[in-house]
């Protein structure tokens, strides 16, 4: 796996100050331009055979307010949530586990095609994703949490043909940037695996 940490320097900060976190002396420096941080889409699908002869629609995945953007969400206990200073994704949250969903289908080789809406494919089914989670979890000891709600939905009669939740923790070995972040890379890395699996598991 490679993880890619990118560095621009045009950007403002983004997030808000997260208090409590060990890294936070070091990425919130006055004016300091952000780190921007990608996903992986996975490559590697073990034991994952055959291939399924349909063309999947990859839709914008659906996400809770506070995931709508390309802030680095850290859950401090409970219902409280806020970001990592001086850290950002590199696009807002719905279209990267979008992008990284429709590597991963196409990396897996496993179904004929897989697009985006508007790249005018045939399409036989849908691949639908409600974000729950993706987030650093620091309740606790730290850990990447990504949680991915999916329906797989027939798009020739509209009917569902399975629903599943993909739950994936990946302990961080700090609360500081990069390794948190790190085990967020991990965490969606392994649910996006998962859902390629199923997914054709059920086609």
């Amino acid at each position: 796996m490679t993880f890619r940490w990118i560095r621009l320097g045009v950007l403002g900060l983004a997030g808000l100050a997260l208090a409590g976190l060990s890294g936070c002396s070091t990425l919130s420096g006055g004016g300091a331009a952000p780190s921007i941080f990608d996903l992986d889409a996975p490559t590697d699908f073990g034991g994952l055979k055959g291939k399924a002869a349909v063309q999947l629609l990859v839709p914008k995945p659906s996400v809770s307010d506070a995931l709508a953007s390309s802030r680095v969400a850290v859950r401090q206990g409970g219902a409280e949530i806020a970001y990592f200073p001086g850290v950002t994704w590199s696009d807002e949250v719905p279209s990267l586990i979008q992008t990284t969903l429709t590597r991963a289908f196409e990396n897996s080789g496993a179904v004929k095609a897989v697009g985006r809406p508007g790249e005018s494919l045939a399409i036989d089914d849908q691949v639908i994703v409600d974000v729950r989670a993706f987030e650093l979890d620091v309740s606790q000891a730290p850990v990447g949490h990504v949680v991915l709600g999916v329906k797989l939905l027939d798009d020739r009669n509209g009917k569902v043909r399975a629903t599943k939740v993909f739950d994936v923790s990946v302990p961080a070995t700090t609360d500081a940037a990069k390794p948190a972040i790190a085990a967020l890379n991990k965490a969606s890395e392994e649910a996006v695996r998962q859902v390629v699996a199923w997914t054709v598991e059920v086609l």
